[in-house]
């Protein structure tokens, strides 16, 4: 299991190899990071085919402030947490840095997805970002 970094040092890990040829559902995974009662996840589920779940460490939207050394600590825990729990189910966690919009466009384009699901989020500064 790959150690994770959550800060200026994280890597953006790469678009995903996509070896299935059907269009896969992109589950952009932001606050939620469980996969129990998360219907983000639940929904592209539903819809069937390949799932590819993401979580972007936005280092550089507008107006979002910077996590604390508590907020990163628990971040790290969380997305440690669930990459192991999705990969036991047999799937995986992607992992990146960046703008959130930006690089979740690039990742559906380049993966030709069919869908994107994520979750509503309730802070004014983040759904700033997500309009």
């Amino acid at each position: 299991m790959q150690t994770l970094r959550i800060g200026p040092a994280l890597p953006l890990w790469g678009l995903p190899e996509i070896t299935d040829h059907a269009h896969p559902v992109i589950v952009w995974l932001r606050d939620d990071l469980r996969l129990a009662d998360n219907p983000a996840l639940a929904a592209a589920l539903a819809r069937g085919g390949p799932l590819l779940c993401a979580y972007i460490y936005d280092t550089r939207s507008p107006s979002l402030r910077p996590p604390g050394g508590a907020s990163r600590w628990w971040l790290h825990e969380s997305l440690s947490r669930l990459g192991a729990d999705m990969a036991a189910s047999g799937g995986r966690l992607d992992i990146f840095a960046g703008a959130g919009a930006d690089i979740i466009v690039a990742l559906a384009r380049a993966a030709s997805a069919q869908a994107v699901y994520w979750n509503r989020r309730y802070g004014e500064a983040e759904r700033a970002v997500d309009a």
